[in-house]
């Protein structure tokens, strides 16, 4: 292979040889012609520098045209003077590459031997670290092992602990279950107590909570204002109620009693002077009855002391501290209340409010009906809703017989 790329520098380096010296012999002719003709050197050199030749060929160009001028004789290369350079150049190039190739086996060597003595010691310290390993393996193991049972005995213990706390939980569930029943019993057994009290007490709140606006506007007519009349002035004593057409009123002894002339004053603010027809101390009750041709009052009809019943819805209408034509409501708490005194009466109680001027007036029930008159009010400090009211069938006796009298 050596000698192929030798021969094959040796033709290209003589034929780079024979073009040269054709070369050179057409500049030496060209140089030769213009001195012929009388050029100057400086024109040829111009002339050679604009063809492309540098400086420094012409002037080489010019000293081997001096040497042949003088006789001299150059050198010319021959085909033996290239073999030979280029065996040279051969043998040069071969004891290169062995050299390179020596020194290369000996850095494989050298490069091998310590990777050799690497992966010895990389195994021996592997060696190392897996008996290490292994140890801590062991080690690991066997703390593992005492880990799991010491794990094992607490999670008999815990269910040891939690079997006996559930049926102790089993045991408490059951007595408050049981108790609980009896709980749940007695509360039913209370409830339904309750309920039939609740009923009761709703049903009092039915019959309280009566709507009497449709009823107070005639109840309102047939109640009247009695006092005492003078220059400028009226005097209210207390109320009564118109009990027929023909106007004659009833109301409480005390309220006419003193009073001398007898004023009374109806809704519609008319005033009449009117006549004691009669009265029963004892029971606190006095009939009265306007001067007037008048005969057709409004009035308020008796109710039945029978069908009245705790818990009834009532009004009471008069003139309490001169306020007149007042209307409060409440209920009846009592039907036969005994009150002694000189005689026993038995009143209606009730939790209206009636106060001094009330006296006289009528109790009405939701019908319109004069179920009482309003005549007592237990009036010490701390108590209330304490009102009394004559019965309506003994005040309607009572107006009977003053009646008859007085016919």
């Amino acid at each position: 292979m050596f000698l192929l790329i030798g021969a094959r520098t040796a033709v290209l380096l003589e034929q780079e040889i024979e073009w040269y010296k054709m070369a050179e012999k057409e500049l030496e002719d060209y140089i030769k012609t213009q001195r012929s003709l009388g050029v100057n050197e400086h024109a040829i050199r111009k002339s050679l520098l604009d063809a492309g030749y540098t400086e420094g060929e012409f002037k080489d160009l010019l000293a081997r045209h001096a040497k042949k001028s003088s006789g001299g004789t150059g050198f010319t290369p021959t085909v033996k003077h290239i073999l030979c350079l280029n065996l040279v150049i051969v043998i040069a190039f071969m004891s290169i590459v062995s050299y390179l190739a020596y020194d290369y086996n000996v850095k494989l060597n050298n490069l091998s031997a310590e990777h050799a003595k690497q992966l010895s010691d990389a195994e021996l310290k592997m060696a190392s670290q897996g008996e290490t390993l292994s140890s801590q393996i062991s080690s690991v193991e066997s703390s593992l092992r005492g880990e799991m049972e010491i794990s094992k005995t607490r999670i008999e213990q815990v269910n040891t602990d939690l079997v006996r706390k559930l049926q102790d939980y089993n045991y408490q569930a059951m007595q408050r279950d049981t108790a609980l029943s009896d709980s749940i019993q007695k509360t039913s057994n209370r409830s339904l107590s309750e309920i039939s009290s609740f009923s009761q007490q709703l049903e009092t709140v039915k019959r309280s909570t009566v709507d009497f606006s449709q009823i107070i506007p005639k109840v309102l007519s047939a109640v009247v204002t009695i006092g005492r009349k003078g220059p400028g002035y009226f005097n209210t004593a207390g109320s009564g109620v118109f009990v027929n057409k023909e106007g004659y009123i009833v109301t409480n002894y005390h309220v006419v009693d003193d009073l001398g002339t007898v004023t009374v004053r109806t809704h519609d603010e008319k005033e009449y002077t009117a006549t004691i027809i009669g009265k029963n101390e004892n029971w606190d009750v006095a009939v009265v009855k306007p001067v007037t041709e008048k005969n057709n009052f409004e009035y308020l009809e008796w109710a039945d002391i029978d069908a009245v019943s705790v818990g009834d819805a009532v009004i009471a209408v008069g003139n309490p501290v001169g306020f007149e034509s007042t209307v409060t409501q409440g209920i009846i708490s009592n039907t036969k209340r005994l009150i002694p005194g000189e005689i026993d009466i038995y009143y209606l109680q009730t939790d209206v409010a009636i106060n001094a001027g009330n006296s006289g007036g009528p109790l009405v029930n939701k019908e319109g009906k004069i179920v009482g008159i309003a005549t007592l009010k237990y009036s010490r400090v701390g108590y209330e809703g304490l009102s009394f009211a004559l019965r309506s069938n003994d005040v309607q006796g009572i107006l009977m017989n003053i009646l008859q009298k007085g016919k």
